[in-house]
């Protein structure tokens, strides 16, 4: 008898999964457990010109998110996803990956899907030659602390500090 994680497919985020993963980041805040990112809705992430929130991304960073996007299938359902970029940091500009944002579907958790997400998108920094990877946590986040930790993910040196205006 096969396990739920021995049925996960990751596949690249293609166009026709927007719907999907907008729906998974909803149910996730429905949930509560949204707690890293409160305040960064998926959809906000894609909005090209909407008048809502003024954001104007060019069709490029659209392209550039699906380069770097993963969607999870059980039984041909999307039941997770993960949005990734690529930044340069420093003078000498070096490429560094950097996961955006990463959600399973509350009904989906604790089968593997998360794992097998970062691992995707680790592969493909590492076929692009990027050789190190980023994400921010909340500090109050204690299970993706713990999640990102038993990754290999460890605390960066730098400390961001934050002001609002």
């Amino acid at each position: 008898m096969s396990s739920s994680a021995d049925k996960i497919k990751i596949r690249p985020l293609g166009l026709e999964d927007l719907r999907a993963i907008f729906l998974i980041d909803k149910e996730i805040r429905l949930a509560g457990k949204a707690v890293t990112y409160a305040n960064v809705a998926t959809e906000d992430i894609f909005t090209i010109d909407r008048k809502v929130n003024h954001h104007k991304r060019p069709v490029s960073y659209i392209v550039g998110l699906l380069e770097f996007g993963f969607v999870a299938e059980i039984d041909d359902i999307v039941c997770g996803f993960i949005l990734g970029e690529v930044i340069h940091i420093g003078e000498d500009a070096v490429a560094v990956g950097s996961v955006l944002i990463l959600g399973v579907h509350p009904d989906y958790r604790r089968v593997g899907i998360a794992t097998e997400l970062i691992n995707a998108l680790c592969k493909k920094y590492q076929s692009k030659g990027i050789k190190l990877v980023r994400t921010v946590i909340d500090q109050r986040d204690q299970e993706l602390l713990g999640f990102a930790e038993h990754l290999g993910f460890v605390v960066d040196h730098r400390v961001f500090y934050s002001k609002k205006l």
